[in-house]
Order: structure tokens, then sequence, then C-alpha cells
């Protein structure tokens, strides 16, 4: 055999070796002389992407509300609906009798209430509570007019619940 012969059957031999390698099975040179060779095995597969799905949690089962101040800086002197409840919720709209949307009232993010407040004095031991600034039109209106309206929960982390709710009776505008 010349040496061009051999040099083409060793770079023939490599692919083959290479691709065996690469598809995880055990690799042999062409047919010679020599014992065969065994690649070292490719590792297990990995476990696919899992996608972490969020539990439900409960539903609120109640709700009350209450007015209360607002922020001292605000050029609107608007004051702040205060909702409390139970259970767990992502969002809130206020539905009047027909299912219109009257105003959403987001999950507020934390605040500093005083004692004479009733974010402080009207929530109960097993609640959280949560605000949104309301003009003075559009507060009196949910005051005349909160029990033909409902409260609709948004699920964490998906489902809806739609409530009655409860005036506490709080007032501190």
């Amino acid at each position: 055999m010349d040496l061009a012969s051999r040099l083409a059957r060793v770079a023939v031999s490599a692919a083959l070796v290479g691709a065996v390698v690469a598809c995880g099975g055990a690799a042999t040179s062409a047919p010679s002389s020599k014992a065969t060779a065994s690649a070292t095995p490719s590792p297990a597969p990995t476990k696919p992407f899992a996608s972490v799905v969020q539990p439900q949690l409960p539903l609120p089962t109640t709700v009350r509300w209450a007015i209360d101040k607002g922020s001292p800086d605000d050029p609107q002197h608007r004051s702040l609906l205060v909702l409390f409840y139970d259970g767990t919720a992502q969002g809130w709209r206020v539905v009047d009798a027909s299912g219109t949307e009257v105003f959403r009232v987001p999950i507020a993010g934390s605040g500093i209430f005083g004692p004479e407040t009733c974010v402080a004095r009207a929530r109960q031991a097993n609640e959280v509570e949560t605000w949104v600034s309301l003009d003075e039109m559009l507060i009196t209106r949910f005051a005349q007019e909160y029990r033909t309206y409902r409260a609709v929960a948004e699920g964490v982390p998906r489902g809806s619940v739609t409530l009655a709710m409860t005036d506490t009776g709080c007032r501190a505008v």
C-alpha cells in the first residue's frame, strides 16, 4: 500500500471514529490487525426543561371596605378606598350590577398607616389590605351604591371570584 492510500485510510478511520463517538456508540477503527478500542460513552441526556407551575392559591371568600385619608401631598386631595380580604388576589375589579367595570383596585405596595387610620383600626387578624386613591365624586358614589356593586378578585395564578362587599363603617377622612 502506498503512502497516499495509507493516509486516506487513516483519515477515513478517524472520521468514522469521530462520528461514532459523537453519536454515543462504541468506536472501533477500520479493520486492521490491531485490537479495537472503545470510546468513552457519552453522558446520559439531561432532563428536559420542566416548567414550574404556580399552584393555585386560595381565592378570597370575604371582602370588606373602609375609606381612609389619602396622602397629604396629593394635590387632588383624594381619599383611599381600602379593601380588606382573606385569601390571595393579584388585583380587584369593582363592577356594577350589569358587570360593567367601575374601577380597578391594584394590589398596593407597602405603606405607613398610623393608629388613627382605618388600615390600622378596621383590619382583622386574618385579613390583608389593598387600596386605591379615588376622587371625591367617585368615592361618594361608591359609598352610596356599594350594595349594588361587586368586587371581582383575580386569582393567583388564575381564576376569579365575585364577592359582595361589606362596609366596615370606618371612615378616617
